[in-house]
């Protein structure tokens, strides 16, 4: 599977966003229901990433939501999110071995999770998240890339 760089994925525009926002108005930041559907459609789809994580996967949990919902809300500050994103992107990659591939994995959980607890969900807003996904993850991708060139890859697990 090919990724797409930070250039040749731009910011959605603002009826995309809009559309994301929507879906997450009645999903309150830190929403413990949405990150455990998430981390649950995950777990059952790449069953083998369970062990990357914490046999107490609550404290992830939150931290994803809050995350996430705090991306949702400052789309409008892109630079500033996508430096966040990248940050997120290297973290991920060094501490958990988060690689290229599990990223469409993690996508298509977040989209389920999302039309899982959201009440107004439409099949308008499941293109749209795939499309700001789309840049969360070259975002994330570019951190993750960085930290490579910056030094040799060892997982926290590795240590």
């Amino acid at each position: 599977m090919t990724f797409r760089s930070v250039s040749e994925v731009p910011l959605p525009d603002q009826e995309i966003i809009d559309l994301v926002r929507q879906s997450a108005v009645d999903i309150p930041e830190g929403s413990a229901r949405l990150a455990k559907s998430f981390y649950d459609n995950l777990f059952m789809m790449v069953p083998e990433v369970r062990g990357m994580f914490a046999a107490d996967i609550k404290p992830q949990q939150q931290r994803m939501a809050d995350a996430l919902m705090s991306v949702v809300q400052h789309l409008d500050s892109p630079d500033e999110v996508a430096q966040y994103l990248q940050r997120l992107g290297h973290q991920h990659h060094r501490d958990l071995g988060v690689l290229p591939e599990h990223y469409p994995h993690v996508g298509r959980a977040l989209v389920r999770a999302v039309s899982e607890v959201s009440p107004t969900w439409t099949s308008a807003m499941s293109s749209a998240w795939v499309l700001v996904f789309q840049w969360i993850t070259a975002n994330m991708l570019a951190g993750a890339q960085q930290s490579e060139n910056a030094s040799p890859y060892v997982s926290r697990r590795a240590r």
